[in-house]
């Protein structure tokens, strides 16, 4: 490698070397960046013969009422947002806890969890990560564009919370651990 005229030598660069500076970033992306979300990972059984879709998810809303409801936003390019195109089709919501963090970060595509992590019971409505026991199971009821994103409604028909401890939140591009 080269250097420019008039430098000593190369220098490393650390970081994204394409990522724009912050002022030149989309303000309501870096508004939305100010906001603390949750961390859920959603999981759905495949078509027949595809594998199950899984995603961290966190722009997620509960609504309580007769029934609940759950709004969350979706890329359409994930293989989730394809299979939930349906209306009525069933998957589960996971709540991640403080101890769950490599799990965001496997089905965000970042790094690998550790199998133990990643073992999976069966139901009706999708993959039960065993790791995680906070989780609702719902069913898709509406699907729409929403910005660049997708927007799923979906009923929710039951929910199963026994835990508690520390929380997982997404906070200005990074997990961390909320103390109650």
């Amino acid at each position: 490698m080269t250097a420019p005229e008039g430098r000593p030598g190369a220098s490393l660069h650390y970081g994204d070397p394409w990522a724009e500076p912050p002022e030149a970033r989309d303000p309501l992306r870096r508004l939305r960046g100010r906001l603390v979300l949750p961390v859920t990972v959603w999981t759905a059984h495949g078509d027949e013969g595809d594998e199950p879709a899984g995603l961290t998810v966190s722009s997620v809303l509960f609504g309580q009422g007769a029934p609940g409801m759950l709004a969350g936003l979706l890329s359409p390019a994930t293989d989730l947002a394809g299979l939930l195109q349906r209306p009525g089709r069933p998957f589960v919501v996971h709540v991640l806890g403080a101890a769950h963090r490599r799990l965001a970060q496997h089905f965000a595509g970042d790094l690998p969890a550790p199998p133990e992590m990643l073992k999976a019971a069966e139901s009706p409505h999708g993959p039960l990560l065993e790791a995680v026991p906070d989780r609702a199971f719902c069913r898709t009821s509406t699907i729409r564009a929403f910005g660049w994103s997708l927007l799923v409604e979906a009923v929710v028909e039951e929910v199963q919370v026994p835990s508690s401890g520390k929380g997982l939140a997404w906070y200005r591009g990074t997990f961390r651990t909320i103390d109650p």
